[in-house]
């Protein structure tokens, strides 16, 4: 093997020629892996390994209710305009027009109320009734403290036996579907069944139910006062 130098050449022994030799082969595949290492598939990134996968457990009643499609609240019904007479308060106490369910009274309170001596004038005003009217009274002062210890939420001062309808008898029961009470200067609904004695001193057997708020507008229509001072 020779290697020429400008133009001359320059021999080597066989065994210099053989070490230069493997050097050269050791050098050319050195370099040969050198471009492996760094050719195109240097610069691929290797592949990652997958992602791990968090796993909750659900019952069948929770997967429905978490895929269920979204529930839209009913919208709520606009609240009905209400009209009140002229210098009359457009408010309706709520907790008093709540009718209530019919109640059957236990004790019976008229006849003792009429017996106390702050009740005389009034006991001597109904023995001038005629009993039909007079049974009307006692009724209707039975129906004032009846719900005034069955519904606290009134404080009823007068009732009207026949207020919004006329008055009827049944089975000897006075009938009054369309009583009115008032209570803190407003009027309810109010009917009642009321039996007297005979002699139209107390009663016997009452139940009545308490009905909706009376508005203002129908109070001149019904003769209905705020107070009895009012002219």
């Amino acid at each position: 093997m020779s290697i020429t130098l400008d133009d001359n050449p320059i021999d080597m022994p066989p065994m210099q020629r053989s070490a230069w030799g493997t050097a050269i082969s050791l050098g050319f595949h050195a370099a040969l892996f050198g471009l492996l290492l760094l050719g195109p598939n240097k610069d691929k990134p290797e592949p990652l390994p997958p992602p791990a996968i968090a796993v909750e457990l659900m019952t069948a009643a929770q997967f429905a209710a978490l895929t269920a499609p979204p529930q839209t609240p009913p919208a709520a019904a606009p609240a009905a305009p209400t009209t009140a007479s002229p210098g009359s308060s457009t408010t309706t106490p709520a907790a008093k027009a709540a009718p209530g369910g019919t109640i059957r009274a236990t004790e019976f309170f008229a006849g003792s109320l009429l017996a106390e001596p702050e009740s005389a004038k009034l006991r001597a005003a109904m023995t001038t009734l005629d009993g039909s009217e007079r049974l009307v009274q006692l009724c209707s002062i039975e129906a004032i403290e009846q719900i005034r210890r069955a519904r606290p939420e009134f404080d009823p001062d007068t009732a009207v036996a026949y207020a919004m309808a006329d008055l009827a008898t049944r089975d000897g029961a006075l009938i009054a579907d369309g009583g009115a009470f008032r209570s803190r200067r407003e009027w309810y609904e109010v009917k009642f069944s009321c039996v007297a004695t005979a002699d139209y001193s107390a009663v016997e057997r009452f139940e009545f139910s308490v009905g909706g708020f009376i508005p203002h507008d129908q109070w001149e229509e019904h003769y209905l006062t705020a107070a009895e001072s009012d002219e």
